[in-house]
């Protein structure tokens, strides 16, 4: 997991200079969204969650822990935070001030040619 703050992101292409900053910048997004969670929700409860390539999680306004192989993490607004392959993970949202993100998933390019 590597963790960075969205206010040390400049430029005017911001999923292309979010993915530069942190160090993806042979990756694209394949797809995404925003997630707003309600109070003490937990992504993918349950579940034993992995993948084979980064994901990143935005934090737009609220807070969490993001659990990362069962350690915890504080997550807040204006935080990105990669998650690496392999690293299994979870969001669990502040039971006052419940987590908004966005979520990137992210493939390394194909080259052409």
């Amino acid at each position: 997991m590597k963790v960075y703050r969205l206010d040390g992101i400049s430029g005017n292409k911001v999923v292309d200079d979010i993915l530069s900053t942190i160090m993806l910048e042979d990756y694209e997004v394949i797809r995404g969204g925003v997630h707003v969670y309600k109070p003490m929700e937990e992504s993918h409860k349950g579940e034993h969650h992995v993948h084979d390539h980064p994901e990143v999680f935005i934090g737009i306004r609220g807070r969490a822990t993001m659990i990362v192989n069962g350690k915890e993490y504080e997550f807040k607004g204006g935080d990105i935070i990669v998650i690496e392959p392999g690293e299994e993970h979870h969001v669990m949202a502040d039971k006052e001030n419940p987590i908004t993100l966005v979520w990137l998933d992210v493939r390394k390019k194909e080259k052409k040619g």
